[in-house]
Parts: structure tokens; C-alpha cells; sequence
């Protein structure tokens, strides 16, 4: 199957009772156009001053300026008035892979979504995004559903491993630092993910142990593995080691 023909499935099924207000834009196939860098169709995306607002520019990286070998790593915002070619620093795209970026949004709200960093008011349209091959995807689709990354782990100051999905539940264990592995499974209850934890002995990075010597011990259990706005409550490493 396609890198990420999975989300496509994933969010058109997915259902967690309400909606999350921050998430990826990600392709939902793999293609030559869209296999590098930031994830971006080659037409852009329009973008609108707010929820059903006027039109007032794009996301492109197709303009005159962007002719270098790092093009796949820019994208402006073209002023539809002025004509300005505005450049998005990196920083404000999220990396999902090995040297692969993706368009973030913060804010959910009558089919479109307020994307590239909490302080911009670009907004782009959910229908148009899905006409260009690409899917609006919740952090938590996206990190219980990712295989391509190594183990997650506890953002700081940790995250209570708890036997059921409510902060009543008796907590089996703190997971703190990336030595405890996470591994989210198919099982949820709204923020909650079932997952299975790996303790190890030295990092998998670092160890010279065999993967069954350098493990200390196993669990189970449930995590709130996005916070209540839907940003996520764990890291990961993209680049692997």
C-alpha cells in the first residue's frame, strides 16, 4: 500500500466523538510530486483570511525565486494583492519522517483549517485540500497509525501509564525519559490509546545488547497519548538513529 494511502482509510473511519483542533495536512497517496521535503501539491494550497472569508493568497512553492537546489525545502506565502513572496521559515513545519516535512494546522473550525504556526491567520479549505490528493489528519490518527518511525516516547515531565482509559484508573507505571518505548495499538477511548511499553536497558541507538538482551521489561496499558487540544503528549525521533 501507498505511504500514506493508510490516513486517507484512517480519517475517512476514524471516530474519537469530537474533533481536535491540531493535526498534519498529509498526502494520502505516495507520489513523484509529493515524495520529498514538505508535503505541498504543486499548484499550492489557496488561502483564505479566515473560515469562509476572502481569498488573500497561497502556499506555493512554485514562484520565481524558487529555483535552488533546496526548492522542495521552501514554501512562501504569495500575497494575492501585493504580489509579496513571503518565505516559511522550516521551523514552522513538522518533520514526520526521515527529511520529510509536513504542513501543521492549529485551529479546526467550519471546514477549514488555520495552518503553519498558532500566530498566522492562513486558512485553508478542507474540500480543497481533499480535491488535491491530500487529508486533514488528527495528531492522534497519525501517531497511533505511523510505522515508520522508531518507538515514541514520554513528552516531559512524563506520562502515568494508567490499566484503563480515565485518570481514575490505578497507575501502573511513570514513563519518563526514551528509554521507556510506546507503542500505540489499535484500541481507544477518546484521548486514550492503548499502548505497549518496552523498557530498556540503553537506548537502541547507542547499546552494542541484542534487541532481546537489551530489554528490562514489558507493559500494557493506557496513555492520554494527545492533550486535550490534540497536541501530542509524546516525542519521536524521525531521522531514527
Amino acid at each position: 500500500m501507498p505511504k500514506f494511502l493508510t490516513f486517507l482509510i484512517l480519517v475517512s473511519h476514524w471516530s474519537f466523538g469530537q474533533v481536535l483542533q491540531n493535526g498534519l495536512i498529509l498526502p494520502t497517496a505516495a507520489n513523484t510530486e509529493n515524495s520529498c521535503c514538505i508535503y505541498s501539491p504543486e499548484v499550492g494550497f489557496t488561502v483564505y483570511e479566515n473560515p469562509r472569508g476572502l481569498i488573500v493568497g497561497k502556499l506555493t512553492r512554485d514562484v520565481s525565486k524558487n529555483q535552488s537546489d533546496q526548492s522542495a525545502y521552501e514554501i512562501y506565502f504569495v500575497d494575492i494583492s501585493t504580489k509579496t513572496k513571503t518565505k516559511l521559515d522550516l521551523v514552522n513545519f513538522r518533520e514526520v519522517d526521515y527529511e520529510i516535512w509536513s504542513i501543521t494546522y492549529f485551529e479546526r473550525r467550519d471546514g477549514f483549517v488555520r495552518v503553519v504556526n498558532e500566530n498566522s491567520n492562513y486558512w485553508l479549505n478542507e474540500a480543497e485540500i481533499q480535491k488535491l490528493g491530500f487529508a486533514v489528519v488528527e495528531w492522534q490518527a497519525f501517531l497511533s497509525n505511523s510505522k515508520n518511525l522508531m518507538g515514541f516516547y514520554a513528552n516531559d515531565p512524563g506520562l502515568n501509564l494508567r490499566e484503563g482509559p480515565t485518570k481514575e484508573a490505578r497507575i501502573i507505571k511513570t514513563l519518563r525519559g526514551d528509554l521507556y518505548e510506546i507503542s500505540p495499538t489499535n484500541e481507544h477511548n477518546g484521548l486514550w490509546t492503548k499502548v505497549k511499553i518496552v523498557k530498556r536497558k540503553e537506548h537502541p541507538c547507542e547499546t552494542t545488547l541484542t534487541e532481546k538482551d537489551n530489554i528490562e521489561y514489558e507493559l500494557e496499558g493506557w496513555i492520554k497519548i494527545v492533550d486535550d487540544s490534540g497536541q501530542p503528549n509524546v516525542g519521536y525521533n524521525a531521522r531514527g538513529c
